[in-house]
């Protein structure tokens, strides 16, 4: 990779990254662009080097994490578990999705009218496809007697909404690490859903 391309790239990430920090700070319809390229270093004419307007950028923003989130499941897709090993490892990876990009997660739930006018067709897609695949998970551990028989849809969007609620309360500073707030909120549900003996 060139030197060119790779400054290029590494700007482009400074302004996903001082972007994201100033929506969550101010709000979407809070920050201009002005103070985006203030906090890169950059006039505002050079931005538009990168970017083609704010509403492009958010939803950069969220599709750039949004991709790493859907390669995370698509990992998981490959492995061999059980129903229950496998919705372990869905909720870990969402939940340290919100604990690593926890400001773009923020974004992704507070600006949903922003990105509800934005074309959100791929975003939509690999949100579809994590509800997809927690719906499977959880029909394929009730078939097998593992869980006891719930809604799925329902209890699908509860363990997504579990996972989500992490963005308003986790601190990186707090007592518990990524790893224990997933123990913690895996056992919460599958205690809830484990057939009792």
């Amino acid at each position: 990779m060139s030197k060119t391309v790779a400054g290029k790239q590494s700007r482009r990430d400074q302004i996903l990254g001082a972007a994201a920090s100033i929506f969550c700070e101010k709000t979407f319809h809070g920050t201009t662009l002005q103070e985006i390229a203030d906090a890169v270093g950059i006039s505002k004419g050079s931005l538009y080097y990168y970017i083609t307007s704010k509403e492009k950028l958010l939803a950069e923003i969220i599709l750039d994490t949004a991709r790493r989130f859907a390669e995370a499941l698509g990992g998981i897709e490959e492995e061999h578990l059980t129903p229950v090993e496998r919705l372990k490892s869905i909720i870990r990876e969402h939940i340290n999705f919100n604990t690593q990009y926890k400001e773009i997660g923020t974004l992704f739930i507070t600006e949903r009218n922003v990105i509800s006018l934005m074309d959100t067709a791929e975003l939509t897609e690999i949100f579809d496809h994590r509800n997809k695949l927690v719906a499977e998970t959880l029909g394929e551990a009730i078939e097998t007697g593992l869980y006891r028989p719930v809604d799925v849809g329902v209890t699908t969007l509860a363990i997504v909404g579990l996972c989500n609620s992490i963005v308003f309360w986790y601190r990186p500073s707090g007592s518990l690490s990524p790893e224990e707030i997933t123990d913690a909120c895996f056992e919460l549900v599958h205690q809830g859903l484990s057939v009792k003996s």
